[in-house]
């Protein structure tokens, strides 16, 4: 017999192997939640946190804020930076870039790992330490599981890095809510009497939405990759302060409702469409994005959905049917989009490239440039000017063309004064087109930097609520797409014949996820935390400015 043999545990016997391994299983899900607001500077995070609050304890649920914003404080010293509180400017100024140089330091979602440290560190200390059951051990006490109805609110990320993380973490027990109020209205919130000033507020909104480098703060690139929009149309300062806690009470416990299955909530008209559009999206073989389009009528009906795409001779774009039937051979022609042909170059890059060149070519026949800058000086043109944001020059038919277009071949006029959800903000090409086809409503999920449309279509497009007699451009309201199926999957409701839901301090949520991996996750993040000597421990009282205005307390973050 072999050393090895020899120190080999002994094989466990068939009475040791009794426990039922789906049933211990089962018995780990653990009803807890984890929610991380994201949201632009001036739209109500903070609000938004405490009507989370409100409505969990309707479900007998305690609800945990982690502010990053605090353990951006925290740790200030280990990134050499002090924090500069002689006006709310510099002190919002110098969290921001903190957060940053911690991010730089120690790796862009590092905030979230603080977050996650936390949040095991809460749960060990008011359940204790989770330990694996063996196949051969004792089954699970899943009272004590069942019974953790928490949920920690991370107020707020900031950083696509983040929330990776934490998706990856908690998995479907996540849920990022994406909190957004019109520009106008952020402007409004912001503007509490000598607190900022207006350039020093365009110039954090500016820095908030996306910074140019990747462990920077990025709302633009985080945002659209939330679970559930939740768009305030209302200042939470002010005279119209009770609406816009009114709308956000409305939507938060629909959301929940959703959530923990203790109502029947269908989805709304706008969240159908968006799903549409989503949907129609992955239709797409564009090299740059896939977009989705989808128009419905004024009274909500869709009317058709369209992708971005190459056209085809005959009607339409590759990968469908020619719409002309007398071009029958069209359908079996060889593929042409980009991907397919030689080279697999994008033809927009193409002539952004040489539009770059012949310009430089022309400066050096000029004597304005010498011929060994050619390079560097065709790099700054394509980096650093708006020579990279032209779209002019793309093969594709943009998506809400597509949709556009098809919704006149089978609706005709009742396209006018209906509605286009859009998965990206219009470009300013599209925006015309939309104008002009009459469309009254657009709502879009993810913000386009390279957009003129307001610009350039001030008199006929706006993004505020307050304008009339022009086309509306809103954030979408609702289940994100992603999540669409999984939300509304209703089930059987009723037992012998009757409606039967469960209670809210009954109900479970339908994301639970098992207790056995995510603490082993959470050890391994503290772990890392502790070797780079990190801080999690909570600020006092006096280290804490609570005068900020809405959505402040979350800048840095």
């Amino acid at each position: 017999m072999s050393a090895l043999a020899a120190e080999a545990p002994p094989a466990p016997s068939k009475q040791s192997m009794s426990v039922d391994a789906t049933e211990e299983a089962i018995e780990s899900l653990t009803p807890e939640l984890v929610i991380a607001l994201c949201g632009p500077i001036g739209s109500p995070l903070h609000e938004t946190a405490t009507q989370i609050e409100n409505t969990l304890r309707e479900f007998n649920y305690k609800t945990e804020t982690v502010r990053l914003s605090n353990l951006i404080r925290l740790n200030a010293k280990k990134v050499s930076k002090a924090i500069d509180t002689s006006s709310k400017f510099r002190e919002i100024k110098a969290l921001i870039e903190i957060g940053d140089q911690l991010r730089d330091q120690y790796g862009s979602d590092v905030l979230a790992k603080l977050a996650i440290a936390k949040i095991g560190a809460d749960r060990k200390k008011s359940y204790g330490a989770f330990e694996d059951v063996a196949a051969e051990g004792a089954k699970p006490n899943d009272q004590k599981i069942r019974n953790q109805r928490i949920c920690h609110v991370i107020d707020s990320i900031k950083n696509k890095a983040e929330l990776d993380l934490l998706r990856l973490i908690y998995g479907d027990a996540l849920f990022a809510v994406g909190v957004f109020s019109p520009l106008e209205l952020r402007k409004i919130n912001l503007e509490r009497p000598g607190k900022l000033s207006k350039d020093e507020i365009g110039l954090l909104i500016d820095t908030d939405s996306g910074e140019e480098f990747a462990h920077g703060q990025s709302v633009r690139d985080t945002f659209p990759r939330c679970d559930f929009f939740l768009r305030v149309d209302h200042a939470v300062v002010g005279p119209s302060e009770p609406k816009a806690v009114g709308q956000l009470n409305e939507r938060i416990r629909r959301f929940f409702d959703l959530i923990f299955r203790t109502a029947v909530v269908t989805p709304s008209a706008e969240e159908s469409a968006m799903y549409a559009a989503a949907s129609a999206a992955r239709n797409s073989a564009c090299m740059s994005r896939q977009v989705g389009a989808a128009v419905t009528s004024s009274t909500g009906e869709l009317l058709a959905v369209g992708w971005n795409d190459v056209p085809q001779s005959g009607g339409g774009l590759y990968g469908m049917k020619p719409i002309a039937a007398r071009i029958v051979q069209q359908a079996q022609a060889e593929d042409q989009r980009c991907f397919a042909q030689t080279g697999r170059k994008c033809r927009n890059d193409e002539e952004k490239s040489a539009i770059a060149d012949k310009v430089v070519e022309s400066l050096i026949q000029g004597g304005v440039l010498s011929a060994e800058s050619k390079e560097a000086a065709i790099d700054a043109i394509l980096g650093d000017t708006r020579v990279k944001d032209l779209i002019e020059f793309s093969r594709a038919v943009h998506a809400e063309m597509h949709a556009i277009l098809g919704a006149s071949r089978v609706a005709g006029d009742r396209v006018v004064g209906g509605s286009i959800y859009v998965t990206t903000y219009p470009c300013h090409s599209c925006a015309r087109h939309l104008v002009a086809a009459g469309i009254a409503e657009v709502h879009y999920i993810e913000p386009y930097r390279k957009s003129l449309a307001t610009r350039l279509h001030e008199d006929a497009l706006t993004e505020s609520t307050d304008a009339q007699g022009k086309v509306q451009v809103r954030q979408f309201d609702g289940i994100a797409p992603r999540r669409f199926i999984e939300m509304f999957e209703g089930g059987s409701r009723k037992k012998a014949g009757v409606l039967a839901l469960k209670s809210r301090i009954q109900a479970i949520p339908l994301t639970q996820v098992s207790l056995k991996a995510i603490p082993r996750l959470e050890e391994v993040v503290v772990a890392e935390i502790e070797t780079k000597d990190l801080q999690l421990h909570s600020l006092l009282p006096s280290e804490i400015n609570d005068g900020k205005a809405p959505g402040q307390d979350n800048t840095a973050a």
